[in-house]
């Protein structure tokens, strides 16, 4: 993936349960964007973050949680997320890595402004590589729209 072409490298913040999972992310983007600055939150952590973050404190968002069997189901935490990200006024880009799920829930994801929507399990690092590439492309192109 070419770097992206802003002057300050992104900022990622990973968000998951499982912290294994969480340092494969990490690795992966180390190796995908080597001048960003990856964290790791745990769902209970970001709950808290969502409270107080301002939307300028990270520039692409890996949302990993459940996303239930449908957009009614009262598991899809990841939408319920999702939801709160959206009444922010300002907002990382955010890619889904949902457990669970299915395209009602994938489509609900996307309405509700997750840039992209990857099954946890299907997730390869190739899968990894072109959604962060086009979230990265996003969230430059808002930033130069900010400088006009």
């Amino acid at each position: 993936m070419s770097e992206p072409k802003s002057a300050t490298a992104a900022r990622v913040l990973v968000v998951d349960n499982d912290a294994r999972y969480s340092e494969w992310l990490r690795h992966h983007l180390d190796v995908l964007c080597p001048k960003a600055s990856v964290s790791l939150l745990n769902l209970s952590e970001f709950e808290r973050w969502c409270a107080m973050f301002s939307g300028r404190d990270c520039d692409l968002l890996m949302l990993a949680a459940s996303f239930g069997t449908s957009p009614e189901d009262p598991a899809a935490h990841g939408l319920t997320l999702l939801r709160r990200l959206r009444d922010q006024p300002a907002t990382p880009a955010v890619v889904v890595l949902a457990s669970e799920g299915n395209e009602l829930t994938a489509v609900r994801a996307l309405q509700l402004g997750a840039v992209d929507y990857l099954p946890k399990r299907l997730l390869t690092p190739e899968r990894l590589n072109t959604a962060v590439r086009i979230a990265l492309r996003r969230v430059e192109r808002r930033v130069a729209r900010r400088r006009m």
